[in-house]
């Protein structure tokens, strides 16, 4: 019952909350103007990241007692909030944003304890961590990078905070902060997709997108010490590919990947079909089998993993199918 009225609180808590920061903010916040990069158009408002975020820590603390590794999470998750908040209002230096990930990351790695291994007992004490460090600093930055159409990043953050509550619930872990935090998170991001859906009223940005990266990338790791290492894996297993994939293109090609582009699988094909909601709507069915998948992984890893690549694969290519067959004559830019 908890489990429900957490989702519920957070749910309403989201939706609302986002209502009043758009009316607060419009006209007087931070906005998004369309350049030749963007896949909007018009003035959105920017700043989403804060009432969501606030509707998920204000119903975990509600509904969950905070332990120390909770409290840890969130202090840092809100060190990166304020750091991004400034950097929307006044774009920060690429260094010293990396340095912030980078030290949000290693406080993660630092909270895990010494006697648990994340990659299951495969490699030494000091590589382990040092894995979870470049793990986490990539992740947040992915997280950032696929927030780049209406709704992607609330629907991948309900999908992966979601599917830990589920897998951990089914698991027999019922009563962590974590899977109240998981929770709260899951419903805060569907109350914010509301005002995020095709035509978006408001966006994230980068308050909302990189801490909610620290969150659930410390939500798979958490997964992976305590149940299960192949569920870790598949639940952010499409934002990972999609993000890293392009990363990799970008470098081959000799161009600079800091730089914003719109050349990801889900924006190619969003551009092609004139359409964010069709590309999304394909990420929410994809999502839902990666759930479905991690939840196999709990009995047979290696079958889950196996059909979860295919899952993505299939996303993938459909979504460059869409790009490639999809022809109109200007971009549709939402």
């Amino acid at each position: 019952m908890i489990a429900i009225l957490t989702v519920c609180f957070a749910f309403i808590g989201g939706a609302v909350l986002t209502q009043l920061y758009i009316q607060a903010a419009d006209g007087r916040g931070p906005v998004a103007l369309p350049n030749h990069r963007s896949m909007h158009k018009g003035r959105v408002v920017v700043g989403g990241g804060l009432p969501l975020l606030t509707a998920a820590l204000v119903s975990t603390a509600a509904m969950w007692p905070l332990d120390a590794a909770s409290l840890a999470l969130i202090t840092t998750a809100l060190v990166l909030s304020l750091v991004s908040f400034l950097d929307d209002i006044n774009p920060i230096s690429r260094r010293l944003r990396f340095s912030v990930h980078l030290g949000a990351a290693i406080a993660c790695a630092a909270s895990i304890p010494n006697s648990a291994s994340v990659l299951a007992g495969t490699l030494p004490f000091w590589l382990d961590r040092a894995v979870v460090v470049l793990a986490l600093v990539w992740y947040i930055n992915l997280y950032n990078f696929m927030d780049g159409i209406d709704g992607i990043a609330s629907v991948e953050t309900a999908a992966i905070a979601g599917g830990y509550a589920i897998v951990s619930l089914l698991a027999g872990h019922l009563g962590t902060t974590f899977v109240g935090l998981a929770l709260a998170t899951a419903g805060a991001a569907l109350g914010f997709l509301v005002w995020n859906w095709h035509p978006a009223r408001i966006f994230l940005g980068d308050v909302g997108s990189i801490p909610l990266g620290l969150v659930t990338g410390w939500l798979m790791i958490d997964l992976a010490v305590r149940i299960s290492f192949a569920a870790a894996l598949i639940l952010p297993l499409y934002f990972a590919a999609d993000a890293t994939l392009t990363i990799l293109d970008r470098l081959r090609k000799g161009e600079r990947i800091w730089e914003p582009h719109r050349s990801h699988f889900y924006q190619r094909a969003a551009r092609a079909a004139g359409s964010h909601s069709l590309i999304v709507t394909g990420v929410i069915v994809g999502n839902a089998i990666l759930v479905v998948l991690a939840v196999l992984a709990l009995t047979r890893p290696l079958t889950a993993i196996f059909l979860a690549i295919l899952t993505v694969a299939g996303l993938l290519i459909w979504m460059q199918t869409v790009a490639s067959r999809t022809a109109v004559s200007q971009p549709e830019l939402e």
